[in-house]
């Protein structure tokens, strides 16, 4: 039995788009946790365009 992978477009797209949305969701969770540490942090007198 041959069980290899063939590597097709789709498989390429599909590994593309899941390494992209894992990307994305570490990226905002870094994001999010550096927002509130940066909130605790500096005082909202010095970040005008921030609503508390």
């Amino acid at each position: 039995m041959d069980n290899e992978v063939k590597p097709t477009w789709k498989l390429a797209w599909g590994l593309w788009w899941r390494m992209f949305l894992i990307s994305l969701g570490i990226s905002v969770i870094i994001g999010v946790i550096l927002f509130f540490v940066c909130r605790a942090w500096i005082p909202w007198e010095l970040m005008p365009w921030c609503i508390p």
